[in-house]
Formats: structure tokens, sequence, C-alpha cells
């Protein structure tokens, strides 16, 4: 009996160990910020397109997946893959409504981590936004925790900052 209360408890802390690092390989963080543009609300959404990117992010090169043709159309489902910074990732767009200013994607950074993207425009009247992102970020794998781990409250603020600056000279 004592054997068996033995190997049972082995059993058990051994379940818990492998729980506790599945559970450690799939942490998620979230992360929201805004920033104002100098630009209508309209005007600003196109900055937030597969295609749109390009005018703003360095790099940014979308290769069409679905459907097949030269460029990524702003469309829900429309799927494109993006190769940049050493990163390989497959996108697909969730919602794209130019009515109500939103663009939301889905992407996999194979062997890392799954992230969703939702920007929202707000108009403030005139020639002047409001732009709104929210990511959630959800680690696969240990690489996908150490990028998670980046992600802090800080780190999320300046890459807000520095969308207002990119985007911002891109609209100039």
């Amino acid at each position: 009996m004592t054997i068996l209360l033995a190997v049972g408890a082995l059993v058990i802390a051994g379940a818990q160990s492998e729980l506790s690092r599945e559970k450690k390989a799939t942490e998620q963080v979230v992360r929201e910020g805004s920033f104002e543009l100098d630009t209508s609300a309209d005007k600003a959404l196109l900055f937030f397109t597969p295609e749109g990117e390009r005018a703003w992010v360095k790099g940014w090169d979308p290769k069409p997946i679905y459907p097949p043709q030269a460029g990524v159309p702003f469309k829900a489902n429309a799927v494109f893959r993006i190769d940049q910074d050493g990163e390989r990732s497959l996108w697909t767009i969730v919602e794209a409504d130019l009515e109500k200013q939103i663009a939301e994607y889905i992407y996999m950074v194979e062997g890392e981590r799954l992230s969703r993207v939702r920007v929202q425009i707000q108009p403030l009247g005139g020639e002047r936004c409001r732009v709104r992102v929210r990511y959630v970020h959800t680690a696969t794998s240990e690489k996908g925790l150490h990028f998670v781990a980046s992600v802090t409250e800080e780190s999320y603020a300046q890459k807000m900052r520095d969308w207002q600056r990119m985007v911002s000279a891109a609209i100039r």
C-alpha cells in the first residue's frame, strides 16, 4: 500500500510538473494604447491596411495568399504572409470595416506565438483622429514566452509613440 501511495504521489507530482510546463508555455499578454494623428479617421485607417502599412513600416511587404492576386485586399478572410526582421508570420484579416474604421488581424509566428491586433480609429473632428490599438499575444513555445515577457507596458507605450511618429511622417 505504501508503494502504491508513493508511486501515486510521483505520478501526480509528474503530472503537475508537466501541467506547469504546459501552462508556462502558453502565457498571454494584452496591451492597449492610443495616439492621435492629424488626419481624418477615413484616411488614417488606410495606413493600417496590409498595403497601407508599406508607407510607414520598414520592410513591410505582405505577400498575398488568399485571394491569389497582386496585392492584399483589405477584406475579411484575406490571408497573407510577412517575412520581416527574421520572423515569418501568417496573417488573416478578421475585420475590415471602412465605415467603422476598424482593422483587425490574427497572425501566427510559427513556433513562437499567436497574436491578435485590433486598430480602431475614432474621429475627433476635422482633420484629427485617435488611433486605438489592442494586441493580444499568446506564447506557443519557450521563444514565445520570451517575446510575451518583453511586451511590457513601457515597451508598448514606446511602440505607440513610434507608430505615431512614423504614421505622422507618412501622412506629411
